[in-house]
């Protein structure tokens, strides 16, 4: 199987043509129309069999090849974010308020060039390969979840599952693996706390509810280092507290949210009971009452120690061991997690930051990565599904 510099040369050229056209026309969460017609336009041409459906966007290319032998599965997220473009590229969005700024475009793209190269030699893939392309991972409850109710990972029955993601930590020609947790589930939560109230002048006659929220955040936090196991962390951050109508009235409403974030299933079934006893044993003193609103976002994004570790031979194969980094866990949350939830997988950090030079954050206006980076993730991908179909 060729994988020479001009056959790469050509991918990579394909891939940039394929990214810019999808940044110009970003879509939100749930909303990719267009990137799903042309998803299935390329994939059509490539001689893919292509599912989608009527009620969803996203789309899955099958590739079966001339053998019985394993059922890979390769993931790509689609959507775009809320954000009004100011990269300044020759390529930037079209779309007023919508934007590529978490390299989702380069994703879909590199997924494309993946089927593009894997189609030209389907008479050397043994087994069948599927190419998921996933709307909706910015927006919980996602687009994974979906897609497996739909039955993305049977007919056939996918037996291993690979995925990247952008890494502005690691640089162009690198990547980073790590088997075990990788990204942390993401929950969130509203606290509303409703306590007498009263007058400014007058404290002592009613009940102070921003002195009995503030305890209440204080009180979880110090509860948060007692009760959560330190070697099965569990982080909560609050975001917002709103309370008060007047300078000189004591609040009777306040209302905190905030978010959790959790590796263990073990430790995100505790927290919202932590939130709930604490909260209500502070309002109670002040003869409050509390009501808490919990939503449990994506879970965690746990990688499978078998495949995380061929995704590692086979980029040291065609990187060598130098541009292979030991990856850090990150409290970041990702609905790749369904995935390896059904199917062992791994994801893998994909670096796009220049040797020398800095890049915006993902998530700014300024967003865009070094597409120097295709050619990397090219080699590594087309060598994990070689290792795959030869192993599993």
């Amino acid at each position: 199987m060729s994988t020479d510099n001009t056959v790469i040369k050509e991918l990579v050229d394909y891939v940039a043509d394929i990214r810019h056209r999808i940044h110009q026309e970003p879509e939100l969460s749930m909303q990719e129309y267009k990137t799903t017609e042309l998803i299935c336009s390329e994939l059509e041409k490539f001689g893919l069999e292509v599912i989608r459906w009527d009620d969803m966007t996203g789309a899955v290319g099958v590739l079966r090849g001339d053998g019985d032998g394993p059922v890979i599965a390769f993931r790509a997220d689609i959507d775009a974010l809320p954000l009004q473009e100011t990269s300044g590229s020759k390529w930037t969005s079209r779309n007023d308020g919508v934007m590529h700024a978490c390299a989702h475009d380069g994703h879909t793209a590199l997924l494309l060039g993946l089927a593009r190269y894997y189609s030209e030699r389907k008479h050397e893939v043994n087994g069948v390969i599927k190419f998921i392309f996933q709307p909706g991972e910015e927006m919980p409850p996602g687009g994974a979840i979906r897609m497996i109710e739909k039955g993305v990972l049977d007919n056939p029955r996918v037996q291993a599952v690979f995925a990247l993601h952008h890494a502005t930590e690691n640089k162009t020609g690198d990547i980073g693996v790590l088997p075990g947790p990788f990204l942390a589930g993401a929950d969130s939560f509203t606290l509303k706390l409703k306590v007498k109230g009263g007058g400014g002048s007058a404290p002592h006659k009613g009940v102070d509810g921003i002195m009995a929220g503030a305890e209440i955040v204080t009180a979880i936090e110090v509860e948060m280092t007692r009760r959560i196991d330190p070697v099965k962390p569990g982080l909560l951050s609050f975001g917002t507290f709103h309370a008060g109508t007047a300078f000189n009235i004591l609040a009777n409403e306040v209302e905190i949210t905030g978010t959790v974030r959790c590796f263990e299933e073990e430790t995100a079934e505790k927290v919202p009971i932590l939130i709930r006893e604490v909260s209500e044993s502070v309002a109670d003193r002040y003869g409050g009452t509390v009501e808490l609103d919990y939503h449990r976002g994506y879970p965690g994004v746990i990688n499978d120690d078998r495949m995380t570790d061929l995704v590692k031979r086979a980029a040291v194969k065609v990187l060598g061991e130098e541009h292979v980094k030991k990856a850090t866990p990150l409290m970041a949350g990702d609905d790749m997690a369904y995935f390896l939830r059904e199917v062992p997988g791994s994801y893998y950090w994909w670096g796009i930051t220049p040797e020398e030079g800095v890049i915006a954050p993902a998530h700014t206006p300024k967003f865009d990565f070094d597409e120097n980076a295709f050619e990397t993730a090219l080699k590594v991908n087309i060598e994990i599904i070689r290792t795959a179909l030869e192993e599993l």
